[in-house]
Formats: structure tokens, sequence, C-alpha cells
């Protein structure tokens, strides 16, 4: 399901449109046209970034149902939230006619993706006692031939049952199964299992050609979609070139003082990760081990700024930005202005794995803070000067720090693996505990948030473009929004759950991608535990040294699937419509599912950063059923690379065994 249009509703954000110079971002817009879109286009940013992770999620999720209906939802989803965002726009003369296109186009797409998982979860349904009856089926003629005397005829029986177990395609396996049903078998008892499997086998594979059959025409009919969708988002587009977002809604300083709105961000790991580290430095008799674990006890630190929005109610509300990278392994953030004043303790609304940036709100009230950042009121340019401001260390702790430099690329872009991303790259020096702090102009207005410094070159830093920035306060408020709202909230943890098991049941499962799915809250609760059983890999141990809270977040996430594995992983059926009432609450859902032995485990999901998390995996609620055989065996997944930034401490330390 690749999506050019992507590429076209990202146009105005990626600076690739002709048209007239930018607007002021930083300004009201002044015509009926600038203020229809400015709302315009950041809501076409958004829905083109969710149609971008659509494509990419599609190479690796696109083989089971769950994978299937996850990407047909989340379609689905972004084109009806699209729908509802722009049927609120302040109509002006010069959209209005492309308004309505869009419209049209959203409802006919929508509707597409409706009628296609539907079709789906009724097949699924139809073929879950067909491949339940085949499992046992085969599971039987297994069995008939693991007698102390077997017949004669099991040789060739076990033969043909290898070749089915082996199988990768329909294709193959409607070969074992001719072979099968043409064997000649003198016992009566061996006989009916084997006819029993025959049958089976045979349903379920006319199930399956009667539903290819029924989505004969379906690539078709997406094509015709794709192209209305694309040629309405492209009018949008063009009747819009020129106009840049706006952050209207920001309450801004005049000219910002660096010193006074950039925070120090000192994150807490999980509160049951910090318990147990404490718990092993008390229990070390080695100085230097004891010094580790108190250490990353401690936390970590970055940088951050602050903003002050507007709210719908004409009040106005505190907000942090800073790097996702900074509170990503943490439950809570204390903050603190350069002078040494506390701001308290700080909630993560959410984090934007897209482009590395998080929103924070101060949980402490009345803050003596009326204005905030204001952002530059044009893209950097090459050779501009910057500034960059943050918190990196300095003898043992974080420092204030400012820091000169000119941009050197404008638009430098970096493939992640899945898209290209761009950055401001500019000289400014940072180093870590930089990430998260604001780079802005001479005027102290924000050009982006710097976020990697490139190992190996002099003065190359990489921000993230404050367009993005803008584009995240957006998404956080909208997220929010719909969280609050139970079926909104009931849809979203549904895509969670399809979406951890279509990546889980993967051919190739993306580690970083899985790891963001495990909750903090699941790493505090067993993640010392899950790190004591990786103990002797090498690699671990590695991971173990440079990021010990890191390490439990990968070793829970492999103690997860393996738990999914032994029990041939998540079902390939698996739609996750069965939902534990008793588990729905408003930060924490749970789903009965099956696994390939039709084994069901009961995934629990927890509201962590401002998306559903895997927070836990309960025993099986049956009996698994009896079978001969073997269960798959989990695959080792290798920890990825440290984050940037990170230190190796100056000796090994093992991580704990045998807890």
């Amino acid at each position: 399901m690749r999506l050019r249009l992507a590429s076209v509703v990202v146009c105005l954000a990626l600076a690739a449109c002709k048209g007239g110079p930018a607007k002021d971002p930083g300004a009201r817009a002044a015509t009926p046209r600038a203020a229809a879109c400015a709302e315009v286009t950041a809501h076409l940013v958004t829905f083109g970034e969710a149609l971008e992770t659509v494509a990419a999620d599609a190479k690796t999720r696109g083989v089971s149902y769950a994978g299937r209906l996850e990407l047909l939802l989340s379609f689905e989803s972004a084109a009806l939230q699209l729908d509802r965002e722009l049927g609120a726009v302040r109509e002006a003369r010069e959209v209005e006619e492309p308004l309505r296109t869009a419209h049209s186009a959203l409802a006919k797409s929508a509707q597409f993706a409706r009628a296609e998982r539907d079709a789906l979860e009724k097949h699924a349904r139809e073929l879950s006692p067909l491949a339940k009856e085949t499992q046992a089926a085969w599971t039987s003629l297994r069995t008939a031939c693991e007698a102390k005397r077997p017949p004669a005829d099991c040789a060739r029986i076990r033969d043909v049952v290898e070749k089915f177990d082996a199988a990768d395609t329909p294709a193959d396996h409607a070969i074992a199964v001719a072979s099968l049903a043409g064997l000649k078998i003198s016992s009566a008892g061996l006989a009916r299992a084997r006819d029993r499997a025959v049958a089976a086998s045979k349903a379920i594979e006319e199930a399956s050609k009667a539903r290819t059959n029924e989505a004969a025409s379906m690539p078709a009919v997406w094509a015709a979609v794709q192209k209305d969708l694309s040629g309405a988002m492209d009018g949008l587009v063009q009747s819009c070139k020129g106009e840049a977002p706006s952050s209207a809604e920001l309450v801004a300083a005049e000219r910002p003082d660096p010193r006074k709105l950039t925070v120090l961000v000192h994150v807490r790991p999980p509160a049951g990760v910090e318990r147990a580290l404490l718990s092993l430095a008390a229990a070390s008799t080695d100085a230097d081990e004891r010094e580790f674990y108190k250490a990353r006890a401690e936390g970590a630190f970055g940088s951050g700024f602050l903003l002050v929005k507007r709210t719908d109610d004409g009040k106005s509300e505190l907000l942090v930005v800073t790097n996702r990278h900074v509170i990503e392994l943490g439950d809570r953030a204390d903050l603190e202005l350069a002078d040494g004043t506390s701001l308290g303790v700080a909630e993560v609304v959410y984090s934007n794995p897209i482009h590395d940036l998080a929103v924070l709100r101060p949980t402490k009230g009345d803050l003596a803070v009326r204005e905030g950042f204001a952002f530059s009121r044009a893209p950097a340019k090459d050779q501009q000067v910057v500034i960059a401001t943050g918190f990196p260390g300095l003898v043992g702790r974080p420092s204030y720090q400012t820091t000169k430099g000119y941009v050197s690329n404008e638009s430098f872009k970096l493939d992640d693996g899945t898209r290209p991303l761009t950055y401001l790259q500019h000289t400014a020096p940072i180093d870590p505990g930089s990430s998260g702090g604001p780079l802005t102009d001479e005027s102290g207005r924000v050009l982006g948030v710097n976020t990697l410094k490139v190992a190996g070159r002099d003065s190359v830093g990489l921000a993230v473009p404050s367009r993005f920035v803008l584009d995240t306060l957006r998404a956080a408020a909208s997220i929010e929004a719909r969280h609050a709202s139970p079926p909104d909230r009931e849809k979203s943890a549904r895509l969670a759950c399809l979406a951890f098991l279509a990546e889980l049941g993967a051919a190739e499962p993306r580690m970083l991608v899985l790891e963001q799915m495990i909750s903090n809250h699941l790493v505090g609760d067993t993640g010392l535990d899950a790190a004591s059983a990786l103990g002797g890999e090498e690699a671990f141990e590695q991971l173990w040294n440079t990021d010990s809270v890191r390490a439990m977040r990968i070793a829970t996430l492999v103690q997860v699937r393996a738990a999914f594995m032994l029990g041939g992983g998540p079902s390939v059926l698996e739609t996750c419509a069965d939902p534990d009432p008793a588990g729905a609450r408003e930060d924490e859902a749970k789903y009965h599912v099956r696994l390939g032995n039709f084994e069901t485990r009961d995934v629990a999901l927890r509201w962590e950063h401002g998306r559903w998390k895997v927070d836990g995996f309960a025993a099986p609620r049956a009996a698994p059923r009896a079978s001969a055989r073997k269960p798959a065996s989990p695959k080792k997944l290798p920890p990825p690379g440290p984050p940037p930034g990170s230190r190796r401490p100056s000796r090994k330390v093992t991580p704990p065994r045998g807890r």
C-alpha cells in the first residue's frame, strides 16, 4: 500500500511548492485565505505523515490479518480526521471549491477502506473455525503416528507432514495436501485421520480462494481512489502555495531571552527501574559498581524550551518542547531554569517518533511565565547566524551554555531507513545534554530544536526545523482531545493492538519499532528480571554498560516476544476484536488475542506519552491444545546501538544474574 499521495500533501511543509514568499509564521494571518490556508496546511502535513507511516508499515506488516486491518483502519481514521478538520476550516473564496473536492475524495476514500476492512474482518471470522479444525486434524494425524508401534504407512505420512510444515505459500500447502490425498493407506484409523486432514485443508483452501476472488478488483478500485484523493489534495496545495504554517496560537515575547526560557530537563527512570538500580547499588560490595548503579538511578538530562499557548477558552497554558529521546525512557521530568529556579515536575503530553520531538506540561500551577519563545518569521537560510542554547554536561553536571554559529545547510536530508527526514545543519557547538534545546536567530526566535551531533565531524549539529515543532504541538492537542472521547479511545487502542501483533509476527520485525511499543511501566515491573536472563550475551552486556535503562526495556521486549513465539506467534487470523470490558479504562485497555497454537493470552495496553503501549501479557485463560509439533523458537533480536551522545562508564559492570 505505497501511497504516492504522501509526497503531495507534505509539499508545503517541506518547502517544495513553487509560489510567492512565505508569510510570517509568527504573526496572525491578515486575510481569510491566509487564515484558511494556515489551518489547511497544518492538517495536510499531519495527514501526509500518517500516510507515510502507513506506507512504511505496509512493507513488513501486510502479511497478517492484523497488519492489513491496521493499515486499512489507520488510513480510514486519517481520512475521517482530515475530513473533520477541513470541515472546521474558516472558508475563503479562493479555497472553497478545493475544499469541497477534498471532502468528496476523503469520503470516498474512507468508504473504500471501511468496506475492505469489513470484508477482511468477516473473512477472518469465517476462517477461524476452519483454521482451528485444520490445526486439530493435522495434530491428530501426527499423533496417530507417535504410538510405540506406528502403522507401516507412517513413514510416508511423516514425509508429507514435513513438507506441509515447511510450506511457505498456499500453493506449496496445496501440493502437500494433494500428496497426502494420493497416499494409499492400509490402516483404517490412519486413513480416517488422513481424510480429516485433507478435508479440513481443502475447506480452508476453498474459503481462501473465495476471498481472493472477491478481492481481485481491489487494486484497481484502490488505484482510482488514490488518484482522486491525490488530485484533491494537490488542488488544496496549489490553492495555498506560498502560505506557511501559523503560530498565532502562541503567546510569544517580542525579544525572547533564551536564558530565562530554556530549561534543564532532568528525566528520572521508571519508578520500578529506579528502585531496582538502587537496590543493586545497596547490595554491591564494589565501590565503582555502587557508583555505576546510583548514577543510572539518578536518570539523565537534556534541554527544552518554554512556550505559552492559548487555549480554546481564551486562557493560556505553559508547555515545554524537547526531544523524544530525552524523555522516552522516563516516567517524569524535573524542570529547572539556568538560575536554579525549579519549575517542578512535568508530564509527557505527547512524543513524536517521526521527528524526535516531545511536548511536556508542567504540573506545578501558577508559574510566573506569561510569554514564551517566538518562532522565526521565515525558514532558516544558508549562512544565517544561529545561536544554540542548552544544558550540556560540564565537570560532571549539566551547565547552561549558549554558542554561536551559522546555518551550513538549510535543508539536510537524512534517511532513517523508512523515510527521509529534513534537518537544519549548523555550526553552533552542541554537546551531549544540548538535545531538545532551541536553535534561534540573533533575535531569539526559534528556528529549530537541536537534536543530533554528527560524530567524527567538527561543528556539525542537526536541528529539527521549527515547522515540525508547530505540527507536533497541533498533533499533541488533537490527540489529547481525541483520547477524551471513549469511541476514539477504543479505536486507537485497537490500532495499537493490531500494530503490535502485526510487527511482532512479521518475518523481519523492526527492533526499534517494537522497542517503542513497550511501556515504561512494564519495564519498571519486569525489566531487571528480564535483563538478568540475558546477562550472558556479550552485546547485551555492552548495552547494559552504556544505557542500563534501555537494556532493561530491550530485555523486556525479548521476554514478551519469547512468550508469544513459544505459542506459535500471533495467529495470522487475529484481529484484536475481543476487548476485555473489565480492562477498559481511560488509560488502560486489554485484549484477548490468539496465538498460532490457539492458546489465548490477555495483552494489556497502557496510555503513555500520548500513545498506547504494551503493558503486560497474562497467562493463558485456557490450557493450550496438545500438539506434537515443536513450538517456534523466538528469534534473537540484537540490541540497537547506543543513543547519540551516550557515554560508556570507565569499568564494565555485568547485569545481575539469577534474580
